[in-house]
């Protein structure tokens, strides 16, 4: 009798031993993510790992209880480093729709290896004695264990019932990428997000009330005019979107070198505009390329390239195209990277030449080296009929910026040879000379006299959590003001032989980057959101996700603001021209 209560008190114990690993797991996950730890959070995480831990004792065969549910809880536990992992890039959790972006994982293995931290071996290695319990212990009274599972799951759903029923709130509602991940936490993050994903899932129509205040909102556009109105018009366009380009390595130097020399000198003699933010989402590099290419937002969740590819989506090569002019785009990586091979069509672009129509001569990381990549489609560019829309997307300076030896030609400040921010510097050196050695072949040729060079960066390379990488290159500290105003914009560069040079300190948005172009082109359309960063007012800038994981207003004084009504409605404008294919609907 005796031993049989100090096994059963023993097995109590392991229960409550097991119940607490698995919360602590979850409370790390939470963490590493950057969350608050609410009451609301800790009876979700609580609840949860007692209902995984009794859960077990519903099946009575030792062996299929013991593999299944220690195959379950790993399988649990890698998915949250996982999430641990993509949190660290992105600034936010994962979401349904990468499910959709599986081709993306190909070349990625080392930027991915770069999240890793060796204490993130301790998350898996913790599970492994809950694991082997599962295996070897034995319930007497199995069916009691229901008790201590419902219990437990009641209070998983204390918060929920509360947020429902007694506060009426919609906690499907989602205002921002990371909505559900700090009212919710992880565990509530990705129940709800798998619940909008399918409620999302259907088709949609965009209400009369909405397509009324789209139309309004184009139509109400006013088109500035100046001594730049419509002087590029005819001129070939060549735009650049440069991998992870920040603006402060511009006019940076290490061990006295320059870092972009040549990014230097387009900008002192073209339009710079240095206080442009990223607003990519979750799209990264394609939401640059749709936003810079449409005018539009990208979506607040899932990559537009994936959940739309096929929209009818208005922009650069489509309006160019009615002026003659054959639209090109250019990529170092394999055609499927973020599904270019059939948002690029929808885009207007009638030819896309990617890395399996190239010689792959010079690997580097993902893909082609920005070398050989610029190297190559100036031969194919070179026989193109003028006028033409020719667009470029870097590959080579993709964390975790990891050039091979013989290609590194920046020194190295003395002592900071292995800085993260040594990396970087050496990368963007090596894709600044990249692209300096193809726009000296169009001036070789006689090409560059009727063509205008845009470069832009695409999205941040260093985030918010990378700050204390950058002060320990400084020996300084850098306030979150000025982390903002100094290291989140990126570059906006325009140039043309005939331009006079000009810094134009207005803070700015990469939605902001077409109709600066209409502008410069003499293109009438008013189809897009933003506005002519020539318009003579004040600017300003919305970040749907941004460098802190939430959205953000950057106003005209380079503060951060939130939302406004009227900031907030034009975002829920753009997502629904994408979700409802507007243009097609409208037949604008």
């Amino acid at each position: 009798m005796k031993d049989n209560v100090n096994q059963r008190l023993k097995e109590r114990l392991l229960e409550i031993l097991s119940v607490s690993i698995v919360t602590m797991l979850f409370i790390y996950t939470n963490a590493k993510m950057g969350n608050h730890l609410s009451i609301g959070i800790i009876t979700i995480i609580v609840g949860i790992a007692g209902f995984i831990v009794y859960l077990k004792e519903w099946v009575s065969n030792r062996v299929v209880k013991g593999a299944f549910f220690s195959l379950s809880l790993l399988s649990i536990m890698a998915f949250f480093l996982a999430d641990i992992w993509f949190y660290r890039y992105y600034a936010t959790p994962m979401n349904s729709y990468l499910w959709m972006q599986k081709s993306n994982l190909n070349g990625l293995g080392e930027s991915i290896f770069s999240m890793m931290e060796i204490k993130d071996a301790l998350f898996l290695l913790v599970g492994i004695p809950i694991a082997e319990s599962f295996v070897k212990k034995k319930y007497p009274l199995k069916h009691m264990a229901l008790i201590p599972a419902l219990l437990f799951l009641m209070v998983a759903g204390l918060k929920p019932v509360k947020n429902i029923f007694i506060d009426k709130v919609d906690i499907t509602r989602r205002y921002e990428a990371n909505t559900f991940l700090r009212n919710w936490g992880p565990i509530g993050h990705h129940v709800l997000d798998t619940y909008a994903y399918f409620a999302d899932s259907g088709k949609h129509v965009m209400s009369a009330d909405d397509k009324k205040a789209v139309s309004d909102y184009f139509n109400k556009k006013t088109k500035p005019f100046h001594a730049l109105s419509g002087s590029l018009k005819g001129k070939n366009l060549i735009l650049i979107q440069v991998e992870s380009l920040q603006a402060f390595p511009l006019f940076q130097k290490s061990a006295g070198q320059e870092v972009t020399p040549f990014m230097n000198e387009l900008a002192k003699e073209g339009l710079y505009f240095p206080h442009v933010y990223p607003q990519t989402v979750f799209g990264n590099s394609s939401d640059g390329e749709l936003i810079t290419n449409t005018g539009v937002y990208p979506l607040k969740q899932g990559a537009t390239f994936f959940r739309f590819p096929y929209n009818d989506f208005p922009g650069l090569a489509k309006e160019l195209k009615k002026s003659d002019y054959q639209s090109f785009a250019f990529h170092g990586d394999e055609e499927d990277f973020w599904n270019r091979q059939h948002a690029y069509p929808s885009l207007g672009f009638s030819e896309y030449y990617s890395i399996e129509d190239m010689q792959q001569d010079e690997i580097i990381s993902m893909g082609l080296g920005d070398r050989s990549f610029f190297n190559q489609s100036y031969k194919i560019l070179k026989d193109k009929q003028d006028p033409y829309y020719a667009f470029f997307v870097t590959l080579t300076s993709h964390v975790p910026f990891s050039l091979p030896k013989e290609r590194i030609t920046l020194k190295p400040e003395a002592g900071k040879e292995e800085s993260y921010l040594t990396k970087y510097f050496e990368a963007m050196h090596y894709t600044d000379s990249a692209i300096g050695g193809f726009v000296k072949k169009l001036e070789d040729a006689g090409k560059l006299k009727d063509s205008v060079i845009v470069l832009y960066g695409d999205h941040d390379g260093l985030f918010l959590k990378d700050k204390p990488t950058v002060e320990a290159y400084y020996g300084r500290k850098i306030s979150d003001d000025e982390w903002m105003a100094k290291y989140m914009p990126i570059p906006v560069i325009m140039y043309q032989q005939d331009m006079e040079g000009k810094t134009i300190d207005k803070v700015a948005g990469q939605v902001d980057i077409l109709p600066t172009l209409y502008d410069l082109f003499g293109i009438k359309s008013s189809t897009y959101f933003g506005e002519s960063m020539l318009n003579g007012k004040e600017g300003r800038a919305l970040i749907l996700k941004g460098d802190y994981g939430s959205q953000m207003k950057i106003n005209a004084e380079g503060k951060v603001e939130e939302f406004s009504p009227k900031d907030q409605r034009e975002i829920d404008l753009s997502d629904q021209v994408i979700i409802t294919d507007y243009f097609k609907q409208s037949g604008d």
